[in-house]
């Protein structure tokens, strides 16, 4: 078993060996993000506060060690954004392993089974109310419309 090295960038993943395989999952999580309606394109204006974005890599490994697949993430910068004025809190949605302990535990006392699932994109659940204003996604921005700028109708991640 060898373990993949994780690029920190787009830019890293697409110079990579496994570039085929990140170019992939980013273009599978891109490919949600539209299908759910995350964003519409807006013509910048000059007033607009615009967050930065960037893509998370992370190789998925299944018990016996082997590559079960490539996993890409867009998640906003949202440490640029200031509280009060153009804060939005929005979560990845990550279970603290203690929680987990705690309900194997309980399902292994009272016999119960249990179930995993993977849902790729439950983020996006979460509509939002407030205007926020993100750039396109490094290696998906439309061409003829490279300086528009994301409005997002839905929640996106913010790495933890």
């Amino acid at each position: 078993m060898s373990v993949i090295s994780e690029p920190e960038t787009y830019g890293k993943a697409m110079e990579s060996e496994w570039f085929p395989q990140w170019r992939s999952a980013a273009q599978a999580e891109y490919d949600a993000l539209m299908k759910n309606c995350t964003w519409e394109l807006v013509p910048r204006q000059t007033n607009m506060k615009v967050l930065r974005n960037r893509w998370v890599f992370r190789v998925k490994y299944l018990a016996n060690g082997e590559v079960g697949r490539f996993k890409a993430r867009l998640v906003i910068k949202g440490f640029m954004q200031v509280y009060g004025v153009d804060y939005l809190e929005v979560y990845s949605p990550v279970v603290r392993l203690e929680t987990l302990r705690v309900l194997l535990t309980l399902a292994a006392v009272w016999d119960y089974e249990v179930h995993q699932m993977d849902v790729t994109t439950a983020f996006l659940n979460g509509k939002i109310d407030v205007k926020v204003y993100m750039e396109q996604p490094e290696g998906f921005k439309v061409p003829g419309k490279e300086n528009w700028v994301c409005h997002l109708q839905k929640s996106l991640q913010k790495p933890v």
